[in-house]
Protein backbone atom coordinates (compact mmCIF):
# COMPACT_ATOMS: atom_id res chain seq x y z
CA UNK A 1 0.00 0.00 0.00
CA UNK A 2 2.89 2.36 0.77
CA UNK A 3 4.41 1.92 -2.71
CA UNK A 4 1.01 2.40 -4.34
CA UNK A 5 0.55 5.61 -2.37
CA UNK A 6 3.98 6.91 -3.43
CA UNK A 7 3.34 6.05 -7.09
CA UNK A 8 -0.09 7.72 -6.97
CA UNK A 9 1.32 10.93 -5.50
CA UNK A 10 4.10 11.04 -8.12
CA UNK A 11 1.65 10.40 -10.98
CA UNK A 12 -0.67 13.10 -9.68
CA UNK A 13 2.18 15.63 -9.51
CA UNK A 14 3.36 14.78 -13.04
CA UNK A 15 -0.11 14.94 -14.61
CA UNK A 16 -0.99 18.24 -12.92
CA UNK A 17 2.38 19.71 -13.93
CA UNK A 18 1.79 18.83 -17.59
CA UNK A 19 -1.76 20.23 -17.43
CA UNK A 20 -0.52 23.47 -15.87
CA UNK A 21 2.16 23.88 -18.54
CA UNK A 22 -0.35 23.17 -21.31
CA UNK A 23 -2.68 25.86 -19.98
CA UNK A 24 0.17 28.35 -19.77
CA UNK A 25 1.35 27.59 -23.32
CA UNK A 26 -2.19 28.00 -24.66
CA UNK A 27 -2.87 31.19 -22.69
CA UNK A 28 -2.73 33.48 -25.76
CA UNK A 29 -5.54 31.60 -27.49
CA UNK A 30 -7.85 32.09 -24.52
CA UNK A 31 -8.21 34.64 -21.76
CA UNK A 32 -6.68 35.54 -18.42
CA UNK A 33 -8.74 32.69 -16.95
CA UNK A 34 -6.27 30.18 -18.41
CA UNK A 35 -3.37 31.75 -16.54
CA UNK A 36 -5.40 31.72 -13.32
CA UNK A 37 -6.34 28.06 -13.79
CA UNK A 38 -2.72 27.18 -14.61
CA UNK A 39 -1.58 28.74 -11.33
CA UNK A 40 -4.30 26.92 -9.38
CA UNK A 41 -3.34 23.54 -10.87
CA UNK A 42 0.31 24.30 -10.12
CA UNK A 43 -0.64 24.70 -6.44
CA UNK A 44 -1.66 21.04 -6.54
CA UNK A 45 1.69 20.16 -8.11
CA UNK A 46 3.47 21.85 -5.21
CA UNK A 47 1.40 19.94 -2.65
CA UNK A 48 2.00 16.62 -4.40
CA UNK A 49 5.73 17.19 -4.80
CA UNK A 50 6.28 18.06 -1.15
CA UNK A 51 4.33 14.97 -0.12
CA UNK A 52 6.28 12.81 -2.59
CA UNK A 53 9.66 14.06 -1.32
CA UNK A 54 8.62 13.36 2.27
CA UNK A 55 7.54 9.82 1.35
CA UNK A 56 10.80 9.14 -0.51
CA UNK A 57 12.75 10.22 2.57
CA UNK A 58 10.92 7.63 4.63
CA UNK A 59 8.60 10.05 6.37
CA UNK A 60 5.26 8.26 6.65
CA UNK A 61 2.66 10.99 7.25
CA UNK A 62 0.02 10.42 9.87
CA UNK A 63 -3.47 11.06 8.54
CA UNK A 64 -4.74 13.55 11.11
CA UNK A 65 -7.34 16.27 10.78
CA UNK A 66 -5.34 19.41 11.56
CA UNK A 67 -6.42 23.05 11.45
CA UNK A 68 -3.45 23.83 9.21
CA UNK A 69 -4.54 21.22 6.67
CA UNK A 70 -8.16 22.47 6.70
CA UNK A 71 -7.03 26.07 6.22
CA UNK A 72 -4.98 24.97 3.23
CA UNK A 73 -8.02 23.13 1.82
CA UNK A 74 -10.18 26.25 2.19
CA UNK A 75 -7.50 28.32 0.45
CA UNK A 76 -7.56 25.95 -2.54
CA UNK A 77 -11.37 25.91 -2.65
CA UNK A 78 -11.51 29.70 -2.87
CA UNK A 79 -8.85 29.56 -5.60
CA UNK A 80 -11.09 27.26 -7.63
CA UNK A 81 -13.86 29.89 -7.30
CA UNK A 82 -11.61 32.72 -8.54
CA UNK A 83 -11.32 30.90 -11.88
CA UNK A 84 -15.06 30.75 -12.79
CA UNK A 85 -15.48 34.37 -11.69
CA UNK A 86 -12.87 35.37 -14.28
CA UNK A 87 -14.59 33.15 -16.86
CA UNK A 88 -18.07 34.59 -16.34
CA UNK A 89 -16.97 38.19 -15.78
CA UNK A 90 -13.69 38.75 -17.67
CA UNK A 91 -11.51 41.52 -16.30
CA UNK A 92 -13.56 42.10 -13.14
CA UNK A 93 -10.98 40.60 -10.82
CA UNK A 94 -8.16 42.76 -9.55
CA UNK A 95 -5.93 42.65 -6.50
CA UNK A 96 -8.42 44.46 -4.28
CA UNK A 97 -11.32 42.18 -5.19
CA UNK A 98 -9.22 39.04 -4.79
CA UNK A 99 -8.29 40.19 -1.28
CA UNK A 100 -12.02 40.65 -0.54
CA UNK A 101 -12.72 37.11 -1.74
CA UNK A 102 -10.04 35.81 0.59
CA UNK A 103 -11.08 38.06 3.50
CA UNK A 104 -13.06 35.29 5.32
CA UNK A 105 -10.11 32.93 4.94
CA UNK A 106 -7.70 35.58 6.23
CA UNK A 107 -10.00 36.12 9.21
CA UNK A 108 -9.96 32.40 10.02
CA UNK A 109 -6.18 32.33 9.60
CA UNK A 110 -5.88 35.17 12.12
CA UNK A 111 -8.05 33.26 14.59
CA UNK A 112 -5.83 30.20 14.16
CA UNK A 113 -2.63 32.20 14.70
CA UNK A 114 -4.09 33.96 17.74
CA UNK A 115 -5.15 30.60 19.20
CA UNK A 116 -1.60 29.30 18.83
CA UNK A 117 -0.24 32.47 20.41
CA UNK A 118 -2.58 32.09 23.40
CA UNK A 119 -1.45 28.50 23.93
CA UNK A 120 -4.38 26.52 22.52
CA UNK A 121 -3.37 22.89 22.01
CA UNK A 122 -4.86 21.19 18.95
CA UNK A 123 -5.46 17.54 19.81
CA UNK A 124 -4.55 15.22 16.91
CA UNK A 125 -7.64 13.40 15.62
CA UNK A 126 -7.57 10.87 12.80
CA UNK A 127 -11.02 11.75 11.47
CA UNK A 128 -13.93 14.11 11.88
CA UNK A 129 -15.98 11.32 13.46
CA UNK A 130 -13.54 11.18 16.37
CA UNK A 131 -13.96 14.91 16.91
CA UNK A 132 -17.75 14.98 17.31
CA UNK A 133 -17.59 13.67 20.87
CA UNK A 134 -15.42 16.66 21.86
CA UNK A 135 -17.25 19.38 19.94
CA UNK A 136 -17.49 21.54 23.08
CA UNK A 137 -13.80 22.39 22.81
CA UNK A 138 -12.67 25.42 20.82
CA UNK A 139 -9.92 23.56 18.97
CA UNK A 140 -12.49 20.95 17.87
CA UNK A 141 -15.42 23.09 16.77
CA UNK A 142 -13.06 25.48 15.01
CA UNK A 143 -11.90 22.59 12.81
CA UNK A 144 -15.50 21.46 12.29
CA UNK A 145 -16.39 24.96 11.08
CA UNK A 146 -13.44 24.87 8.68
CA UNK A 147 -14.69 21.54 7.35
CA UNK A 148 -18.18 22.92 6.70
CA UNK A 149 -16.84 26.02 4.98
CA UNK A 150 -15.19 23.88 2.32
CA UNK A 151 -18.62 23.45 0.72
CA UNK A 152 -19.79 27.08 0.85
CA UNK A 153 -17.70 28.76 -1.94
CA UNK A 154 -19.30 26.53 -4.58
CA UNK A 155 -22.56 28.45 -4.22
CA UNK A 156 -20.80 31.66 -5.29
CA UNK A 157 -20.71 30.51 -8.93
CA UNK A 158 -24.46 30.91 -9.38
CA UNK A 159 -24.46 34.46 -7.99
CA UNK A 160 -21.82 35.90 -10.31
CA UNK A 161 -23.22 38.72 -12.43
CA UNK A 162 -23.02 37.82 -16.11
CA UNK A 163 -21.82 40.59 -18.43
CA UNK A 164 -24.03 41.99 -21.16
CA UNK A 165 -21.48 41.89 -23.97
CA UNK A 166 -19.85 38.53 -23.29
CA UNK A 167 -21.15 34.99 -23.08
CA UNK A 168 -17.94 33.09 -22.43
CA UNK A 169 -19.85 30.35 -20.62
CA UNK A 170 -23.35 28.96 -20.43
CA UNK A 171 -25.41 27.20 -17.78
CA UNK A 172 -24.28 23.81 -19.08
CA UNK A 173 -20.64 24.75 -18.49
CA UNK A 174 -21.50 26.14 -15.05
CA UNK A 175 -23.32 22.94 -14.06
CA UNK A 176 -20.43 20.80 -15.28
CA UNK A 177 -17.90 22.87 -13.40
CA UNK A 178 -19.93 22.95 -10.20
CA UNK A 179 -20.56 19.19 -10.38
CA UNK A 180 -16.86 18.49 -10.87
CA UNK A 181 -15.98 20.87 -8.05
CA UNK A 182 -18.56 19.24 -5.75
CA UNK A 183 -17.29 15.74 -6.50
CA UNK A 184 -13.78 16.80 -5.56
CA UNK A 185 -14.92 18.43 -2.32
CA UNK A 186 -17.20 15.52 -1.41
CA UNK A 187 -14.34 13.05 -1.93
CA UNK A 188 -12.13 15.16 0.32
CA UNK A 189 -14.78 15.23 3.05
CA UNK A 190 -15.06 11.44 2.86
CA UNK A 191 -11.32 11.21 3.48
CA UNK A 192 -11.71 13.44 6.53
CA UNK A 193 -14.69 11.45 7.79
CA UNK A 194 -13.30 7.94 7.29
CA UNK A 195 -9.54 8.39 7.44
CA UNK A 196 -8.19 5.30 5.68
CA UNK A 197 -5.11 4.78 3.44
CA UNK A 198 -7.22 3.32 0.61
CA UNK A 199 -9.48 6.37 0.65
CA UNK A 200 -6.44 8.62 0.44
CA UNK A 201 -5.17 6.80 -2.64
CA UNK A 202 -8.60 6.93 -4.28
CA UNK A 203 -8.93 10.61 -3.44
CA UNK A 204 -5.75 11.43 -5.38
CA UNK A 205 -7.21 9.76 -8.46
CA UNK A 206 -10.50 11.64 -8.04
CA UNK A 207 -8.77 14.97 -7.42
CA UNK A 208 -6.44 14.65 -10.41
CA UNK A 209 -9.32 13.48 -12.60
CA UNK A 210 -11.43 16.49 -11.62
CA UNK A 211 -8.54 18.86 -12.32
CA UNK A 212 -7.95 17.31 -15.73
CA UNK A 213 -11.64 17.54 -16.62
CA UNK A 214 -11.70 21.24 -15.70
CA UNK A 215 -8.59 21.79 -17.84
CA UNK A 216 -10.25 19.93 -20.71
CA UNK A 217 -13.37 22.11 -20.45
CA UNK A 218 -11.23 25.26 -20.49
CA UNK A 219 -9.19 24.21 -23.52
CA UNK A 220 -11.73 22.42 -25.68
CA UNK A 221 -15.26 22.83 -24.38
CA UNK A 222 -15.79 26.43 -23.28
CA UNK A 223 -16.73 29.20 -25.72
CA UNK A 224 -14.33 32.14 -25.75
CA UNK A 225 -14.63 35.63 -27.18
CA UNK A 226 -18.18 35.57 -28.51
CA UNK A 227 -19.75 38.92 -27.62
CA UNK A 228 -23.41 39.46 -28.28
CA UNK A 229 -23.85 41.65 -31.34
CA UNK A 230 -26.08 44.69 -30.99
CA UNK A 231 -26.65 45.38 -34.66
CA UNK A 232 -29.75 46.91 -36.14
CA UNK A 233 -31.90 45.28 -38.80
CA UNK A 234 -30.27 47.37 -41.49
CA UNK A 235 -26.80 46.39 -40.32
CA UNK A 236 -27.80 42.72 -40.32
CA UNK A 237 -29.07 43.01 -43.88
CA UNK A 238 -25.83 44.71 -44.91
CA UNK A 239 -23.81 41.91 -43.33
CA UNK A 240 -25.92 39.30 -45.07
CA UNK A 241 -25.40 41.07 -48.40
CA UNK A 242 -21.64 41.10 -47.85
CA UNK A 243 -21.66 37.41 -47.07
CA UNK A 244 -23.78 36.67 -50.16
CA UNK A 245 -21.56 38.75 -52.42
CA UNK A 246 -18.26 37.64 -50.92
CA UNK A 247 -17.56 40.96 -49.20
CA UNK A 248 -14.43 41.83 -47.30
CA UNK A 249 -15.96 41.08 -43.89
CA UNK A 250 -16.21 37.37 -44.72
CA UNK A 251 -12.43 37.05 -44.71
CA UNK A 252 -12.17 38.53 -41.21
CA UNK A 253 -11.46 35.72 -38.73
CA UNK A 254 -14.08 35.43 -36.03
CA UNK A 255 -11.56 35.64 -33.20
CA UNK A 256 -10.13 38.88 -34.61
CA UNK A 257 -13.61 40.30 -35.11
CA UNK A 258 -14.58 39.38 -31.56
CA UNK A 259 -11.47 41.05 -30.13
CA UNK A 260 -12.05 44.22 -32.18
CA UNK A 261 -15.66 44.40 -31.02
CA UNK A 262 -14.58 43.85 -27.42
CA UNK A 263 -11.97 46.61 -27.65
CA UNK A 264 -14.43 49.01 -29.32
CA UNK A 265 -16.91 48.50 -26.49
CA UNK A 266 -14.15 48.98 -23.93
CA UNK A 267 -13.00 52.26 -25.52
CA UNK A 268 -16.59 53.54 -25.54
CA UNK A 269 -16.87 52.75 -21.85
CA UNK A 270 -13.52 54.45 -21.26
CA UNK A 271 -14.49 57.66 -23.02
CA UNK A 272 -17.86 57.76 -21.27
CA UNK A 273 -16.19 57.29 -17.89
CA UNK A 274 -13.59 59.99 -18.59
CA UNK A 275 -16.17 62.54 -19.72
CA UNK A 276 -18.57 61.90 -16.86
CA UNK A 277 -15.89 62.05 -14.17
CA UNK A 278 -13.23 64.35 -15.73
CA UNK A 279 -10.88 61.64 -14.49
CA UNK A 280 -7.85 63.07 -16.30
CA UNK A 281 -7.79 65.93 -13.78
CA UNK A 282 -6.56 63.49 -11.13
CA UNK A 283 -2.73 63.69 -11.28
CA UNK A 284 -2.51 60.27 -9.57
CA UNK A 285 -4.65 58.56 -12.20
CA UNK A 286 -2.96 55.44 -13.58
CA UNK A 287 -3.67 52.73 -16.11
CA UNK A 288 -4.24 50.27 -13.28
CA UNK A 289 -6.83 52.55 -11.69
CA UNK A 290 -8.69 52.97 -14.97
CA UNK A 291 -8.63 49.22 -15.61
CA UNK A 292 -10.09 48.60 -12.16
CA UNK A 293 -12.88 51.15 -12.68
CA UNK A 294 -13.76 49.61 -16.05
CA UNK A 295 -13.69 46.01 -14.72
CA UNK A 296 -10.82 44.93 -16.97
CA UNK A 297 -7.04 44.53 -16.75
CA UNK A 298 -4.30 46.94 -17.78
CA UNK A 299 -3.09 44.76 -20.69
CA UNK A 300 -6.52 44.62 -22.32
CA UNK A 301 -7.13 48.33 -21.77
CA UNK A 302 -3.73 49.31 -23.21
CA UNK A 303 -4.34 47.12 -26.26
CA UNK A 304 -7.77 48.69 -26.80
CA UNK A 305 -6.19 52.17 -26.66
CA UNK A 306 -3.55 51.26 -29.23
CA UNK A 307 -6.07 49.71 -31.62
CA UNK A 308 -8.19 52.87 -31.45
CA UNK A 309 -5.47 55.35 -32.45
CA UNK A 310 -3.67 56.10 -29.18
CA UNK A 311 0.03 55.34 -28.85
CA UNK A 312 -0.21 54.43 -25.17
CA UNK A 313 -1.90 55.46 -21.93
CA UNK A 314 0.39 58.46 -21.40
CA UNK A 315 -0.33 59.77 -24.88
CA UNK A 316 -4.07 59.34 -24.36
CA UNK A 317 -4.27 61.03 -20.96
CA UNK A 318 -2.05 63.95 -21.96
CA UNK A 319 -4.22 64.66 -25.01
CA UNK A 320 -7.23 64.96 -22.72
CA UNK A 321 -5.38 67.24 -20.34
CA UNK A 322 -4.18 69.52 -23.14
CA UNK A 323 -7.71 69.79 -24.50
CA UNK A 324 -9.00 70.60 -21.01
CA UNK A 325 -6.30 73.25 -20.65
CA UNK A 326 -7.35 74.91 -23.92
CA UNK A 327 -11.02 74.91 -22.92
CA UNK A 328 -10.23 76.47 -19.54
CA UNK A 329 -8.25 79.33 -21.09
CA UNK A 330 -10.78 80.03 -23.84
CA UNK A 331 -13.73 79.97 -21.42
CA UNK A 332 -11.95 82.11 -18.81
CA UNK A 333 -12.21 79.43 -16.09
CA UNK A 334 -8.52 79.89 -15.21
CA UNK A 335 -6.67 83.17 -14.91
CA UNK A 336 -3.28 81.97 -16.13
CA UNK A 337 -1.60 79.09 -17.89
CA UNK A 338 -0.06 77.53 -14.78
CA UNK A 339 -3.38 77.40 -12.92
CA UNK A 340 -5.06 75.80 -15.93
CA UNK A 341 -2.28 73.25 -16.33
CA UNK A 342 -2.56 72.12 -12.71
CA UNK A 343 -6.36 72.04 -12.88
CA UNK A 344 -6.14 69.82 -15.97
CA UNK A 345 -4.11 67.24 -14.05
CA UNK A 346 -0.47 68.05 -14.85
CA UNK A 347 1.98 67.83 -11.95
CA UNK A 348 4.45 70.41 -13.27
CA UNK A 349 4.50 73.34 -15.69
CA UNK A 350 7.50 71.89 -17.53
CA UNK A 351 5.72 68.62 -18.29
CA UNK A 352 2.63 70.49 -19.43
CA UNK A 353 4.56 72.80 -21.76
CA UNK A 354 6.46 69.88 -23.28
CA UNK A 355 3.24 68.01 -24.01
CA UNK A 356 1.50 71.10 -25.35
CA UNK A 357 4.32 71.70 -27.86
CA UNK A 358 4.15 68.05 -28.84
CA UNK A 359 0.42 68.19 -29.68
CA UNK A 360 0.04 71.79 -30.87
CA UNK A 361 3.48 72.34 -32.42
CA UNK A 362 3.94 75.65 -30.56
CA UNK A 363 3.88 77.18 -27.09
CA UNK A 364 0.56 78.13 -25.43
CA UNK A 365 1.30 81.84 -25.95
CA UNK A 366 1.89 81.35 -29.66
CA UNK A 367 -1.21 79.16 -29.94
CA UNK A 368 -3.60 81.66 -28.38
CA UNK A 369 -2.08 84.56 -30.32
CA UNK A 370 -2.90 82.77 -33.56
CA UNK A 371 -6.19 81.18 -32.51
CA UNK A 372 -8.22 83.65 -34.58
CA UNK A 373 -6.98 81.98 -37.76
CA UNK A 374 -8.75 78.77 -36.74
CA UNK A 375 -5.92 76.60 -38.13
CA UNK A 376 -3.84 76.11 -35.01
CA UNK A 377 -6.96 75.84 -32.94
CA UNK A 378 -7.99 72.69 -34.76
CA UNK A 379 -4.59 71.24 -34.17
CA UNK A 380 -5.08 70.88 -30.44
CA UNK A 381 -8.86 70.74 -30.22
CA UNK A 382 -11.34 68.04 -30.99
CA UNK A 383 -9.86 65.51 -28.63
CA UNK A 384 -12.99 64.89 -26.62
CA UNK A 385 -15.38 64.97 -29.57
Amino acid sequence: MQYLYIATVFAGALVCLLASLLLFVRRKTGERSRVILAVIVFFSVYNYITRFIALCQGDVPEFVVSAKMLLQANFMVIAYIVYPIEVILPGWLNFRRIVKLYAPWLFLLCIYLISLWTGVQYTPYRSLLEMFAHADRFEVWFRLVLSLLIFSPGLVVFFIHRTRHFRNSDHVWMRKYLLTFSVNVFAYILVLMFNHPILHVLYYYVSVGCSLFIVYMELFDRLIGKPIATTTIGEKNTQQEKIATGGADVSLPFEKYAIEQKNAVLVNRLETYMKENSAWRDPDLSLNTLASELFTNRTTLAQAMRENGYENYTHYINRLRIDDFVQQIESGQSENFQEAFFAAGFRSRGTALRNFRQFAGMTPSEYFQKKDTGIEKNTARGILT
